[in-house]
């Protein structure tokens, strides 16, 4: 059967995905290549409800990441969703906001075969749409955009993702978002041999391109952050082009802090928080991972210092969560300019 030959091909690279986070020039630590293997069972998860049970004839919004499966740079700020469309459908995107400080919708263009995007073909945020008093909206993607919330979907669009950010998450009430496509469609049969071997066959490409993605590279600076950079829309991957991105590689002793400096522009908001290798966030159900616009105590010049440290520091304080090792993030949406460079002072406590 197709099918089984597929399920080989899916379980090779399962098996040998283990050399991207082993290989000794990935310089990481015994904890970053204990979180490679446990990313291992977050990605098949994840590749399951995305290409097995997500159909772009039958959208379903399924969602990226939670306190149990985190991967692609989850932010403990935000809430997103996953589903697979087609260029050549129309859909139909409906919902209520309610104290989300962002709401966005953005499309990718590519190859409908499980693998990074080529390019953001639209991105729809909270400023584009018209909502209604209580936050109600209906938002069309259609490739005859004609008024009020319709807006184009590209020939090559293969996902949708939404993001929604919030200052203060766990008291904050999540939208509610529908998609269905606009054409009715018949009642589904089951999977034959060929359309089963297909999906397989896009788990096993998500899978592996994924992991040439995680971890990241080790030519990020130890304590010390790369420049800040705006997201282009044909670089491809699944970033936003709503965003700023700042990476730093940490390493700290248990008797270290960093002290992170910086200014920021006006923006909808921004947030510092930890990753570790894999690009999954720290246990934040637990410590003080994050800290955000709205969270940050600023100086008397504007500027803000975070402090990230294994013990609690006296104020703006990120917690390690118990590692060592691990990526700072930071990340401005819809920023009005560029921000400076963060700086890091290495200290040690008395």
């Amino acid at each position: 059967m197709e099918s089984r030959k597929a399920l080989e091909e899916l379980l090779d690279v399962v098996l040998n995905a283990d050399q991207t986070f082993l290989d000794p020039e990935k310089e990481l630590d015994h904890q970053g290549q204990v979180d490679g293997y446990q990313h291992m069972f977050h990605l098949l998860q994840v590749a399951v409800d995305f290409y097995m049970h997500n159909d772009p004839l039958r959208p379903k919004l399924m969602p990226l990441a939670d306190q149990c499966r985190k991967l692609y740079g989850d932010n403990v700020d935000s809430v997103y969703y996953f589903s697979q469309v087609r260029g050549d459908q129309e859909y139909v995107i409906s919902g209520q906001r309610f104290d989300s400080c962002y709401l966005s919708f953005c499309l990718y263009g590519g190859d409908p075969n499980g693998e990074l995007a080529d390019r953001v073909s639209l991105n729809v945020n909270h400023r584009d749409i018209e909502f209604e008093e209580d936050g109600s909206f209906e938002i069309k993607l259609t490739q005859n955009p004609q008024g009020k919330n319709e807006f184009r979907i590209d020939s090559d669009s293969v996902s949708l993702f939404t993001r929604e950010y919030f200052f203060d998450r766990p008291s904050s009430r999540e939208s509610i978002l529908n998609i269905r496509n606009a054409s009715t469609q018949p009642p589904a049969l089951p999977l034959n041999d060929e359309e089963l071997a297909r999906r397989i066959r896009n788990m096993a490409m998500f899978f592996q391109c994924t992991t040439w993605l995680a971890p990241l590279p080790v030519e990020f600076p130890i304590n010390e952050f790369c420049p800040p950079f705006e997201f282009d829309a044909e670089q491809g991957g699944w970033g936003t082009v709503d965003n700023i991105y700042c990476f730093s590689r940490f390493r700290l002793q248990e008797d270290e802090y960093l002290k992170i400096r910086f200014t920021s522009p006006e923006t909808c908001y921004w947030g510092l928080q930890t990753w570790n290798y894999l690009m999954q966030s720290t246990n934040y159900e637990d410590f003080p991972v994050c800290i955000n616009k709205e969270q940050a105590v600023a100086s008397e010049d504007g500027s803000f210092d975070i402090f990230l440290s294994h013990r609690q520091a006296p104020r703006n304080w990120i917690s390690t969560a118990g590692y060592n090792e691990g990526i700072l993030f930071a990340r401005w949406l819809l920023s009005e300019s560029l921000p400076d460079t963060p700086t890091i002072a290495v200290g040690k406590w008395d």
